[in-house]
């Protein structure tokens, strides 16, 4: 086994092995560091610039979700230029995204809505109209609010990367990029969720679940789902006795965090197309 690297983050003293992402190594030490973009398990791809850092020696802010650790290096990951450097990304992000969290179903449990709390972004410089297209529907799950989205490009990645099946891409360039389905104005897929589950913010919500709850309204139960012999782990969101959401956010079954259509919506709603099938265990 190579030897391990010795580094310093926030004056703590830290080992890693080679190749570890400074992110990676950060949380391992209890240490976190904010990002939008970065997904354990998927390609690097250093969109959303929250995960800043300074490090010694190096002439500006680095992306601790794209460097590797170094023998000797030295990572402050709380000063007053990181904490900048994240708020003013913030306010970037908020130029068009609508202030609808009351409404929103991710409202509790948004990561663009804790980090804005977290660094104070209460007020915009930006004085001109947010940039509105109406919601569209992808499919009887999918449903999906442009304004809402970042470009993490997460939910096209897991589609691509975790499940194979390519059905979510990005059209247009700039102000106009846009999350879309792979087959004209719907999706051609097994509608397993994961791209709704992966989402960082409020920008694909689930058909079923939309405008029926809220997060710290409902008990949160694990189950083993029963639709198939793979023995999946799920963990059902109830209300009043009601099934309203389905995924496995503890990532504690065989499954890790992944569930099919059956397990994900099967015990809601028969009106939407099952289908059942092994999926990634990345």
């Amino acid at each position: 086994m190579a030897d391990l690297v010795k580094l310093t983050i926030d004056g703590r003293p830290i080992e890693a092995a080679p190749g570890t992402l400074v992110i990676d190594a950060a949380k391992a030490a209890g240490i976190e560091i904010p990002a939008f973009c970065y997904y354990e398990g998927l390609t690097l791809q250093a969109a959303c610039r929250m995960c800043l850092v300074e490090v010694e020696k190096m002439p500006k802010l680095m992306t601790a979700c794209t460097l590797p650790v170094a023998q000797g290096m030295v990572v402050r990951t709380d000063t007053p230029q990181v904490h900048s450097a994240r708020k003013y990304m913030l306010e970037f992000l908020l130029t068009n995204h609508p202030l609808d969290c009351p409404v929103c179903d991710k409202g509790g449990e948004c990561e663009l809505q804790d980090m804005a709390f977290r660094y104070g972004v209460g007020q915009s410089r930006y004085t001109d109209e947010k940039v509105h297209v109406p919601e569209k529907q992808y499919s009887p799950v999918v449903f999906f609010d442009a304004p809402r989205c970042i470009l993490c490009y997460r939910c096209v990645r897991i589609c691509n990367e975790g499940l194979g099946v390519g059905a979510l891409g990005v059209i247009n360039r700039g102000v106009a990029s846009e999350i879309a389905p792979n087959q004209g104005d719907h999706l051609e897929c097994d509608e397993c969720g994961a791209c709704i589950d992966i989402c960082p913010v409020g920008a694909l919500t689930s058909g079923i679940y939309r405008y029926q709850t809220r997060p710290w309204e409902m008990t949160h139960v694990g189950a083993i789902c029963t639709h198939c012999a793979d023995g999946c782990k799920t963990t059902l969101g109830t209300r009043n006795d009601r099934i309203l959401r389905g995924n496995n956010r503890d990532r504690s079954g065989v499954n890790g965090e992944f569930l099919c259509i059956k397990a994900a919506t099967g015990s809601i709603s028969t009106t939407i197309p099952s289908a059942c099938r092994p999926r990634w265990r990345g």
